[in-house]
């Protein structure tokens, strides 16, 4: 039998005894502990509390918890999830996004227009949701360019697009239903293109598959 269990939450919690709950974050052991460590923290906002709830960000597990604790730090937080922006964990970097839209801090503005070129889609969604929220004009420009852009954009940025619209008329108080109509029609047609590209490659593969396998069905290539 075990002289030691796990940490108990609500007893650090209610002696504000933010170092048990930091070394609650990190035990391995239960991940409900860590989600209680993360929660306590939250309610307790102590700010030496960010760079084990930044790290925790990392834990699938915790991750959701701990972004909560980080937005109920609020400022002292927002320089370091600056940072999570540019980690090479891309849900990381969205959920970073998500917390610094509901901090809702000027100094994430620029970090945020920056992160409007990620690679990654829902990055890149959650940084215009997170200016959306912010409302600071300097993001104006950039979200107008992706707005007026439409036709450029394939059927998967339809999501992206529409969080654009919406965050541009938060922010300037534009009607945008015009060129929403103008985007949905675009976003129909690159659908119907795209479907049709896409039966044609498979039509070609199957085809020369085909070939290759003469007695094997259709199902086979899938």
């Amino acid at each position: 039998m075990p002289l030691f269990g796990p940490p108990n939450v609500d007893r650090l919690k209610a002696k504000n005894n933010v170092k048990g709950l930091i070394k609650a974050l990190g035990y391995e052991k239960d991940q409900h502990v860590r989600e209680a460590a993360a929660g306590a923290l939250s309610q307790i906002g102590d700010p030496q509390a960010v760079e084990p709830l930044i790290a925790a960000l990392k834990d699938k597990n915790v991750r959701q918890a701990a972004a909560s604790a980080l937005v109920q730090i609020g400022a002292p937080a927002v320089e370091p999830l600056i940072a999570a922006l540019m980690d090479e964990n891309s849900s990381l970097r969205w959920i970073a996004a998500r917390a610094l839209g509901q901090i809702g801090d000027g100094r994430a503005v620029e970090p945020l227009i920056a992160a409007l070129k990620d690679v990654e889609l829902v990055v890149r969604g959650a940084s215009i949701e997170a200016l959306g929220k912010i409302g600071d004009a300097r993001a104006v420009k950039p979200l107008s360019n992706i707005v007026k852009n439409w036709s450029r954009m394939r059927f998967a940025e339809k999501g992206l697009w529409e969080k654009a619209a919406s965050a541009l008329e938060t922010i300037t108080g534009q009607n945008l239903d015009t060129e929403r109509q103008e985007a949905l029609r675009h976003f129909e047609r690159v659908a119907r293109r795209e479907a049709r590209s896409g039966a044609e490659a498979y039509g070609k593969a199957y085809s020369e598959w085909k070939r290759e396998h003469p007695n094997a069905g259709a199902s086979e290539l899938l």
